[in-house]
């Protein structure tokens, strides 16, 4: 033999043991992205047992073939051509295992950071007037603070205590506004309050302006437990309650107790595939739960999203499990991560000018029109103005209850159409920043296994009930009268027949008007 051919087969013999060498450590790749995918996905518990089977069944042929493929050391020169070819597809297939865990690992995270909440926060302001000449808390040496007689006590008594340093005073009033004028009048030099009277005060005659006049000079979180709840074994087959709530944009942190602006009730029957939406306007005048005193139900929400769940549950006599709640600014980053939503409007209208949250959440006046029909491509601002506005209507409240649940009607066709696969990540960042609820991990996932068995439809229907308007002085704001709307008594029969249908496993139909 010549050193020619000699220096050839050294050559061919180092080529094929690279050939050989690439192929096993594509199968090892393999092999370890595939074990990767396999744990993510049991992690993140949403796939049916039969579809974890056939995807388990799946992989090991494939890993079995592949290795039949690079395990034999001397093939032949074709062989060394099926190795590399074999070799390429499972780094290719590596790949998208990884992202594919990778993805589930977003999707548990994002589930996780939305679920299961237990706290629920309440800011306490300490308000000057705008003039005043404390630039920090630390210069309120001496001062008196004007604080209420009977509301918030003992988040008000923890702050003074905070406060004991400055050797303050304080000195009690009966009511909001009271509060207010002791303030202008100078009466006392600042004073405590809880975060979620700012908004009432504001749309209070003679106070609308309160904001104006002066400003926040320290604020104190308070955070209480909520009691955890259980995991429901029955999810996918006994029907359920969830309360959805919206508060208002002026609050970033969704976990905050505020104002509840949407009040909605998801009547779940899951055997059936029946979903009752129920809207009750805001300003229903109503019994508190803890008290029986009559307040509107947007101030329920100052007392906690659980006592907005028991006013409810009393009206309706339900049993409310669950809640869902969402920011409106909040809103505009799910609609806009979804890529627009089409959405049904009953009229033609045009939005008074509103003010609307940026990017930042800083706010904006601007106004947007919609058409009778399906309204195309409604951006997250659009969106927005679509849920909030109620002046262009001449039933006001009750028409936008219906728009509002005329959204979460889009909202849900497009975050359940394929067009989501493109988008799902923006949409549960969108999600998971924006929205809380107290449903378990379990329950939602035994919720998405179950669509994902049959992949059924849903059939939705949506119902609001109404009242009629007028002046009442109410528990959160004593001695002022407020626009408040007393029940319409027949339509709220009317509900209790239709949340009755869908429990019974029917489907609801709405007496024609």
């Amino acid at each position: 033999m010549t050193s020619k051919q000699t220096r050839s087969d050294a050559s061919g013999s180092r080529r094929m043991a690279w050939m050989d060498w690439f192929g096993l450590i594509a199968l090892g790749l393999l092999m370890v992205c595939s074990l990767v995918l396999l744990g993510q996905l049991l992690n993140l518990d949403m796939l049916d047992n039969k579809y974890l089977l056939l995807l388990m069944a799946g992989i090991l042929i494939l890993n079995g073939g592949h290795a039949v493929v690079q395990l034999p050391r001397r093939p032949s020169k074709g062989g060394h051509a099926a190795k590399i070819g074999c070799g390429v597809l499972a780094v290719i297939l590596s790949a998208g295992m990884i992202y594919g865990a990778v993805a589930g690992g977003s999707l548990k995270s994002a589930v996780t950071r939305i679920v299961g909440k237990m706290v629920e926060k309440q800011t306490i302001d300490i308000i000057v007037l705008k003039d005043n000449e404390a630039s920090s808390i630390e210069d309120a040496v001496g001062y008196t603070f004007g604080v209420l007689e009977n509301a918030d006590q003992e988040n008000t008594a923890e702050v003074l205590k905070t406060l004991s340093d400055l050797n303050p005073t304080s000195k009690a009033y009966a009511s909001v506004p009271q509060l207010a004028d002791a303030l202008y009048d100078g009466e006392v030099d600042a004073i405590i309050l809880n975060d979620g009277y700012l908004p009432i005060l504001e749309q209070t005659e003679g106070y609308t302006d309160f904001d104006n006049y002066t400003r926040i000079l320290k604020q104190f979180d308070f955070t209480k437990e909520v009691a955890p709840v259980v995991p429901n074994e029955s999810i996918t087959v006994e029907p359920f309650v969830v309360y959805c709530s919206g508060i208002d944009a002026r609050n970033s942190d969704v976990n905050i107790q505020s104002l509840s602006d949407v009040n909605i009730l998801a009547v779940v029957n899951p055997k059936s595939r029946q979903i009752l939406l129920l809207n009750t306007p805001r300003d229903y005048f109503l019994p508190l739960s803890f008290n029986g005193q009559l307040d509107k139900l947007t101030h329920a929400g100052m007392y906690g999203i659980d006592e907005s769940m028991r006013v409810l549950d009393d009206l309706y006599g339900v049993e409310t499990q669950y809640y869902a709640r969402v920011n409106f600014y909040g809103l505009t980053k799910i609609v806009d991560a979804l890529g627009g939503v089409d959405v049904y409007s009953e009229q033609t209208f045009t939005t008074k000018v509103m003010q609307i949250p940026d990017k930042n959440g800083n706010l904006y006046d601007d106004y947007f029109s919609f058409t009778e029909g399906m309204n195309y491509n409604v951006d997250g601002q659009a969106a927005l103005a679509f849920c909030r506005e109620r002046y262009s209507f001449s039933d006001g409240d009750n028409q936008r209850g219906r728009n509002q649940m005329a959204m979460i009607k889009a909202i849900f066709n497009k975050a359940t159409s394929p067009a989501i696969l493109s988008t799902y990540g923006e949409v549960l960042n969108a999600v998971a920043d924006t929205m809380i609820t107290n449903m378990p991990y379990e329950d939602i996932t035994s919720l998405v296994k179950m669509q994902l068995s049959d992949m059924s439809g849903w059939n939705i229907t949506s119902y609001s009930v109404t009242g009629y308007g007028g002046m009442e002085e109410c528990y959160s704001m004593p001695g002022q009268a407020l626009w408040v709307m007393w029940p319409d008594y027949e339509t709220v029969n009317v509900a209790k027949d239709l949340i009755a249908q869908v429990m019974a496993g029917q489907t609801p139909v709405v007496p024609e008007d």
